[in-house]
């Protein structure tokens, strides 16, 4: 219904695998299409990150991330939702000449084409800095969001592996971002803890953190997140699979919003993790007996969260309402 932490490379379709693949003469490998979903005997983050690679080869000129972003915003489109935020890395594009401002010139334009002749939906780009990345090869992704954001750029990101550098390393970086008036989220608080999602919030100037689910709630951290309104895009699945959380039940989802804190229900990777927003809600119902005024409840959450106009926020909140039943129907069912 919403999403608001879907990573592109982490949700082609097998038919984007096989289309792409015909067209660049690229082998899949005997074990696909296997080979594109995490092992249930994944490790870790790192691990799980692995999976992305494959995809990235097929997603490296402007033809292809164009079809890529137009088939996923079609799909989404097709499987009832009203509202989507699609992430990417620009620098993760470039390994056979694109620029990154050609990699995002392309999304636009699929993200455009994608979104043509559609009622009642919408779905807007988030451009990730990557913590392997060094200022220089990150900053365009900054300089990029405030160029196109009237073509669908909406936020900018900091993803990758979590432990590999904290957040204060990138604090000149997001500096650059808040003088633009960019929306910010980060990915925090999954491989790492609480004090990495402090830094991302005080340092970072994050408005959303993706996961954080291992926020400790103390006093002083449920008031610095309500103060600062942050909202939380919990991925459970991707979780669970990067062992970041050890089942469903540990998913803080009644804990965080119990203090009040802001919590969204998000897939993070279609088919690195196989699933979708459809499938983490009927898993929060499985295991918490989430009700129905529950789930509009996080997919208000989800709309007052999502970088988009306030015009649009009131929209889709008369959208969500008159699918509601019918979504919650679907949640239940098995």
């Amino acid at each position: 219904m919403i999403d608001l932490h879907l990573h592109l490379d982490g949700s082609l379709s097998i038919e984007d695998f096989k289309y792409l693949a015909n067209r660049y003469n690229y082998d899949l490998g005997s074990d696909f299409p296997n080979n594109i979903y995490v092992n249930s005997d994944c490790k870790s983050l790192e691990e799980y990150l692995e999976r992305f690679n494959l995809p990235l080869q097929l997603l490296q000129d402007e033809f292809s991330v164009a079809y890529a972003v137009s088939s996923l915003v079609n799909r989404l489109y097709q499987m009832g939702y009203i509202y989507a935020e699609i992430r990417f890395a620009p620098q993760l594009h470039t390994q056979k000449g694109m620029s990154q401002e050609n990699a995002v010139i392309a999304a636009c334009a699929g993200l455009r084409n994608g979104l043509r002749d559609k009622k009642n939906f919408n779905a807007k780009l988030i451009l990730c800095c990557m913590r392997q990345a060094d200022y220089e090869t990150n900053l365009p992704a900054i300089i990029l969001a405030d160029k196109y954001r009237n073509a669908g750029v909406a936020a900018v990101d900091l993803a990758g592996p979590e432990a590999f550098k904290t957040g204060d390393n990138y604090a000149k970086l997001f500096d650059e971002a808040k003088e633009r008036n960019l929306n910010i989220t980060i990915h925090a608080g999954e491989a790492c803890g609480s004090d990495e999602v402090i830094r991302c919030v005080d340092l970072l100037h994050a408005q959303r953190i993706g996961h954080g689910v291992h926020l400790e709630l103390n006093r002083d951290n449920i008031m610095k997140m309500t103060m600062n309104n942050i909202a939380f895009e919990f991925c459970p699945t991707s979780n669970l699979q990067t062992t970041s959380l050890p089942s469903y039940q540990h998913v803080p989802l009644r804990e965080f919003d119990r203090y009040g804190i802001r919590v969204t229900i998000n897939s993070d990777n279609m088919t690195v993790s196989n699933t979708n927003v459809l499938d983490e809600y009927r898993h929060m119902y499985k295991t918490f007996n989430i009700q129905k005024y529950e789930v509009r409840h996080f997919l208000i959450n989800s709309i007052n969260a999502s970088f988009t106009s306030m015009v649009e926020k009131q929209a889709l909140l008369r959208e969500l309402d008159l699918r509601l039943t019918d979504f919650y129907n679907k949640i239940i069912e098995e």
